[in-house]
């Protein structure tokens, strides 16, 4: 079930703490139904649900031990559309017991969202 609810297409690491990844948004994803009839936009939740994926795939690349655990600042800008590609791009700040990830979501030029997820660093007697 999973795989057609799955947005996310290439992802990698950039410079600088950075991880970047490519999104398209099919016009027959289930992520339309229902939102909205004749006005189809891509839910906020599919957006914020595609940069959570991409964080957790780096997270794992990189065998570190985090949970994903709040969701800050998030504004939703501009629709996405059916048939449209997306960057993302992911700027990783390490604070010690909590890693910081801002992102944005953009749609040619424009941001169509951005926000921060805080992830906490497990320690691995837990």
């Amino acid at each position: 079930m999973e795989g057609q609810w799955n947005l996310l297409g290439e992802i990698h690491s950039g410079a600088d703490n950075e991880i970047e990844a490519t999104c398209f948004v099919p016009t027959d994803s289930p992520w339309f139904e229902g939102h909205f009839p004749g006005e189809p936009i891509l839910p906020g939740i599919a957006i914020v649900h595609t940069v959570e994926q991409a964080i957790l795939k780096d997270i794992l690349k990189n065998n570190e031990r985090v949970v994903l655990d709040e969701l800050r600042r998030i504004r939703f800008v501009q629709p996405v559309r059916p048939g449209e590609e997306l960057k993302i791009t992911i700027s990783k700040e390490d604070t010690g017991r909590e890693i910081l990830f801002s992102f944005k979501v953009i749609n040619k030029e424009n941001i169509v969202c951005s926000g921060l997820i805080i992830g906490k660093k497990i320690n691995k007697d837990n």
